[in-house]
């Protein structure tokens, strides 16, 4: 990676806020087909347990009452946001309940009008990943309302948006993204050792008591049934703290589940995903 697209990467992670994120999955499925992101086996195992496939907008508002305003909502999960038809609505309905609002998204799902919409509101970060040149993405969906979009967001006055490729950017919107505001990195986690080995390979496990570097156990992600998952690793809901159709937002911490991963965070003997998480460290 070039020095200016390093450089580029860290203001990109210095711009996203720590503290307390709800990300939200707003569907089971995805068709941007990236081939670092272990969404069958998340599809696979959510439609064990559910068949619900989007995250219908009463359930989502149901959830957002539960939680409180000092925890930011992030329209990311384990899928492209905007393939849920009613995301646009979700994005509005946080912002005006007084949530901090994180978008990452592919563009997949959304249209002219979705942007229009979403210029009128303030985020704490809005990045959008582009597509690549293929080798990881599935480039047939760069088509001409997708580059239409992606030249409209460039021209956008949105003051947080950045735009992130892993990989080589698709040589059709080479052309449209300035260079600089362009950050190219490579596929960096292996989500818990959900990923294709071949693409990123499992970190070795670490051992006795451990801390997540950026507190990951606090950035946790509604499913579109209500339940909550650990954080953005956990695409095989291997930690399920609760839902939040059901239960308040602070009870999702004090529970049996949660309770038992900090204690294996503290060395514990037992099953914890954080073991094989590029975030985690050894506790000194």
């Amino acid at each position: 990676m070039a020095e200016s697209n390093s450089t580029n990467l860290q203001e990109l992670r210095a711009a996203i806020p720590g503290g307390r994120v709800l990300e939200i999955t707003t569907t089971t499925g995805c068709v941007v087909g990236c081939s670092y992101c272990p969404q069958e086996k998340f599809a696979n195992r959510q439609r064990a347990v559910s068949r619900v496939k989007h995250l219908c907008l009463d359930d989502f508002k149901r959830c957002l009452a539960r939680v409180p305003t000092a925890v930011d909502v992030s329209f990311a999960g384990y899928s492209e946001p905007w393939l849920n038809p009613d995301c646009t609505e979700m994005v509005e309905h946080a912002h005006m309940s007084g949530h901090g609002i994180r978008i990452f998204t592919t563009l997949v799902g959304m249209n002219r009008r979705d942007l229009g919409r979403l210029q009128a509101l303030r985020f704490r970060v809005f990045v959008v990943h582009v597509f690549d040149d293929g080798a990881y993405m599935n480039s047939r969906l760069v088509r001409g309302k997708y580059l239409d979009l992606i030249r409209e967001l460039v021209d956008s006055d949105i003051p947080s948006i950045r735009f992130l490729v892993l990989g080589e950017v698709h040589p059709d919107i080479a052309g449209i993204v300035p260079a600089g505001a362009l950050v190219r990195t490579r596929p960096l986690s292996s989500r818990g050792g959900s990923v294709d080995s071949r693409i990123v390979e499992t970190r070795p496990r670490v051992v006795g008591a451990l801390t997540c570097a950026e507190e990951r156990q606090y950035r946790n992600v509604l499913l579109p049934n209500g339940d909550v998952a650990l954080c953005c690793m956990d695409f095989e809901r291997r930690h399920v703290l609760g839902n939040l159709l059901r239960d308040e937002y602070q009870e999702l911490f004090e529970g049996p589940v949660f309770r038992e991963i900090a204690d294996r965070m503290n060395g514990k003997d037992g099953f914890l995903l954080c073991r094989v998480c590029e975030f985690a460290e050894a506790k000194k």
